[in-house]
């Protein structure tokens, strides 16, 4: 176990790989953190950041001995002269330890924010209206900046540090005509950030689509929302970031009729070796939409621009349905076993033939088979010019 006392700067603690991850990856090459182990209890871990991934060595603690080993050849009675060893020699390590982090993750001060995000924004010239919407980690309110309408999304409690910064770094970077942009964040006390993006008048897709129908929304708007959210995501795989939670009710609708995607609280930026090789895979287990999750992800957590693709196919079929769940005669526990017995949805009723063609080939079981989003795009542009 980590020991009391004056807390070395390298010590984080409890916190999760995803988060060292998030933490260690703009940092230099040799930068380290030590954390508690997630799957062995009274062990820890040594995270690095390396040329091209963060690594990661589980520390075993003898509980008996008192003593600390990374390679079970030799052994250390404190974790400060584990460290100091390390960073005099790599010593079978991925590299030499060069700088230990000693920003801390509970506690997101202003200098984190000004690397998270661009703009810092004066809470005294943020004015909060109505609610527009809830979930289980935040709030979203309409309101005014310097009297333009913005929407102010609140996180709240003991998570909100490590959402706000993932959330908020992510969306710093996008800059796109159909992503929802980050105007800019402020924090009101440890637990209370707010992140201020566009306000989008006609609110989420999903909303949008079942207040109207089809008396009010026509082929042509559908397809047209199908090509803005196919090239907002074809920017983000180009990116390299993946979505992993693309659904009509994530797709915001602005005055205009522009459709734009939103938000990024799951999405995960690839790392260089995943850019590089063209896997593009990140393995690991977040809580997902099950009815519009990839077999692959549901099954063994493996996320990719392809199991993007798939969801977007059933955002298709969320559209040209005009808002109807998925797999309406199937209860979410028993959508995997028959996704992989080879059922899959027809497309809706009056569902144009080409955007049909879509999401089957979106739905293939084997995702290197599945469509890009730049095939994707341009079928759908055919098809805006043929309607």
């Amino acid at each position: 176990m980590i020991k009391t006392g004056k807390t070395p700067s390298w010590n984080f603690g409890k916190i999760s790989r995803q988060r060292a991850e998030q933490l260690l990856l703009n940092e230099s090459i040799g930068t380290f953190l030590v954390r508690e182990s997630e799957h062995f209890p009274g062990d820890l871990t040594l995270s690095i950041r390396d040329e091209d991934r963060i690594q990661h060595y589980r520390i075993k603690f003898d509980l008996i001995n008192r003593i600390y080993t990374v390679d079970d050849e030799i052994f250390f009675p404190d974790l400060n002269l584990l460290v100091q060893h390390y960073e005099s020699d790599a010593d079978g390590l991925c590299c030499r330890l060069e700088k230990a982090l000693d920003e801390r993750q509970d506690v997101v001060d202003s200098t984190r924010l000004q690397k998270s995000v661009t703009t810092n924004i004066d809470c005294k010239e943020l004015h909060i209206g109505k609610l527009v919407g809830s979930g289980e980690f935040a709030e979203v309110y309409e309101g005014t900046y310097r009297k333009t309408r913005v929407a102010i999304k609140i996180l709240k409690g003991s998570n909100s540090a490590e959402l706000f910064l993932h959330e908020a770094s992510i969306m710093s970077s996008l800059k796109h005509r159909n992503l929802v942009q980050l105007l800019g964040v402020t924090q009101e006390s440890d637990n209370v950030f707010y992140l201020i993006t566009e306000f989008m008048s006609k609110g989420s897709l999903l909303h949008y689509l079942t207040t109207r129908g089809r008396s009010v929304i026509s082929q042509a708007d559908l397809i047209g929302f199908s090509i803005d959210i196919c090239e907002g995501l074809l920017y983000l795989e180009e990116n390299h970031i993946v979505h992993r939670d693309i659904a009509a009710s994530n797709v915001l609708i602005a005055d205009d009729k522009t459709a734009k995607v939103s938000d990024f609280g799951l999405a995960k930026v690839l790392g260089n070796t995943e850019k590089d090789n063209g896997s593009s895979i990140i393995t690991e287990k977040i809580k997902c939409r099950t009815k519009w999750t990839a077999p692959e992800a549901l099954e063994s957590k493996r996320y990719t621009h392809k199991s993007d693709m798939w969801s977007f196919g059933i955002l298709l079929w969320e559209m040209f349905s005009y808002g109807r769940c998925p797999y309406p005669r199937l209860p979410a526990d028993e959508v995997l076993i028959n996704l992989k017995e080879g059922y899959r949805m027809e497309p809706p009723d009056g569902c144009p033939i080409e955007i049909g063609d879509i999401m089957r080939q979106a739905w293939h079981i084997n995702p290197d088979r599945r469509l890009s989003f730049y095939q994707v795009l341009q079928r759908l542009q055919h098809v805006n010019a043929s309607s």
